[in-house]
């Protein structure tokens, strides 16, 4: 919804519990979805609000509203309900939803949420918890419909009828034979369309996918997006169905995974909570290690701007090129880390296929330093003729004129920058896959060594043809 229907949203709600509206309220839950109702009330911390909202929706809806909640308001209405009132919103809600939820409370709150969990929910609850995070089993959800190779079309529909509500989805119905060995999946449309007298072993999909408790999350989303999946089956080591996994839970996973590969490359932790309910010292905690962190790396470059400090000194037009040509590097190598990364998290291309990409990188890198070049030697000639760089700390020999060092200049910073590019464009189109070889995380390493490298190098590359060519060749500056 738009900000300005979130807010009128807010406003009818807040306004109708004042009032002590309950059909208005009753209205608003029957025509909205929960997600923007949980929006519009963000920032309500009153309590007395929020019961009387759970007070007057029917308990379906009251479930789904409690899972969209912030943690700390979710803590609010835990604490403020009794237990009858906990069991009942429990017993609508699912086991993932639920494990969830209690994953960000305080230990006391997820004790007294576990205690009054009836047995096969707080089962399913502590069988969620102790999957290791970011896996398939810590996502998944154990409400599903299962059913045995044996059962007809028609008592499978009489099934679906009768407990199908409370499952996460009825679109897919799992198979399992007489040792729960998942065995195969029947769509809701197949099982509608055949004879009531079939059996489900006779209309399941035998080609089905399916994943393991351990798998990365990341990968399972993967497998939905290749397969075109809204659900997928979750089993043991043993082949026996554990749990689903459905498309809803896949956007989430999604969600987070973007989330942490763009903190990770802008060198920032893990932001887990929006950043307007994020307290300023969390923020600060997020970005200071990294800061320094990269800081500390830094030392290279100011070791080698150390080593030519009498160059500088002498030359002092050679220090005005320096952040020009370290940034231009640092966005070049910046983009090929971000294109290599993608493509590896989508599975275009694996750690086989580096030459491959390597060569194509060659060729962008060359094409694009050649472009770079130009345009920097006649945009550098253009600054230095009409004074936005001064150039009287030129100092030449006899055998050239002031317009001759202007032009030596320019093919200086011109040729750097495409040595530069190559360079860079490499060590960005390089590093994920090292990270991938060695088993890190490419998005965490990528970013903050790709542009330390390619500074480095790049003032290694200036300072090199300064002091190796150009200068012995045609300026003569001697240092002392």
């Amino acid at each position: 919804m738009e900000e300005i229907e979130i807010e009128e949203l807010k406003e009818q709600l807040l306004t109708a519990v004042e009032k002590r509206d309950r059909q208005k309220v009753i209205e608003i839950f029957d025509t909205v979805p929960n997600i923007d109702i949980a929006e519009a009330v963000e920032d309500v911390d009153d309590v007395k609000t929020l019961l009387y909202i759970f007070k007057v929706v029917n308990n379906e809806y009251a479930a789904e509203f409690f899972a969209e909640l912030s943690s700390d308001q979710q803590e609010l209405i835990i604490n403020a309900f009794s237990d009858k009132e906990l069991v009942d919103l429990i017993n609508e809600s699912y086991a993932d939803d639920i494990t969830d939820a209690i994953q960000q409370l305080p230990a006391n709150i997820v004790n007294r949420v576990l205690k009054v969990c009836p047995k096969e929910m707080r089962n399913d609850v502590n069988k969620l918890l102790n999957y290791k995070e970011d896996t398939a089993g810590s996502v998944m959800t154990t409400e599903y419909i299962e059913m045995k190779e044996d059962v007809t079309v028609k008592d499978a529909i009489k099934f679906i009828r009768e407990k199908g509500k409370d499952a996460e989805t009825v679109y897919t119905i799992f198979v399992r034979d007489n040792k729960r060995t998942l065995t195969g999946t029947v769509d809701l449309d197949d099982l509608i369309f055949a004879k009531e007298d079939e059996n489900l072993s006779d209309i399941m999909n035998r080609d089905f996918v399916s994943c393991n408790v351990n798998d990365d999350q990341e990968d399972v989303a993967k497998m939905f997006k290749r397969y075109d999946l809204t659900a997928m089956a979750v089993t043991n080591d043993e082949n026996k169905i554990v749990g689903i996994i459905t498309i809803d839970d896949v956007v989430d996973i999604m969600e987070e995974e973007t989330s942490e590969d763009i903190a990770r490359m802008a060198a920032i932790s893990d932001m887990s909570d929006p950043y307007l309910k994020t307290p300023v010292y969390k923020l600060v905690l997020k970005c200071v290690p990294w800061i320094i962190a990269l800081m500390i790396l830094q030392v290279f470059s100011t070791l080698i701007l150390s080593g030519f400090e009498a160059e500088i000194s002498k030359f002092a037009i050679l220090a005005v090129f320096t952040p020009l040509i370290m940034d231009a590097g640092g966005n070049s190598g910046g983009q090929t880390t971000t294109m290599i990364v993608r493509s590896l998290s989508l599975d275009e291309f694996d750690k086989k296929d580096y030459w491959k990409v390597a060569w194509k990188e060659l060729r962008v890198a060359a094409l694009i330093g050649g472009i770079v070049a130009v345009f920097a030697f006649g945009w550098l000639m253009f600054e230095m003729s009409v004074g936005i760089v001064d150039t009287s700390s030129i100092q030449l020999s006899d055998k050239i004129g002031l317009i001759h060092g202007e032009l030596l200049i320019a093919t200086l910073v011109a040729s750097t920058l495409f040595v530069t590019m190559i360079i860079s464009r490499m060590v960005g189109c390089s590093l994920p896959f090292l990270a991938k070889l060695v088993k890190l995380d490419p998005a965490v390493v990528c970013g903050p060594f790709t542009t330390t490298i390619v500074d480095i190098v790049s003032l290694i590359t200036y300072f090199l043809i300064w002091t190796q060519i150009l200068n012995p060749l045609f300026f003569n500056i001697y240092y002392s």
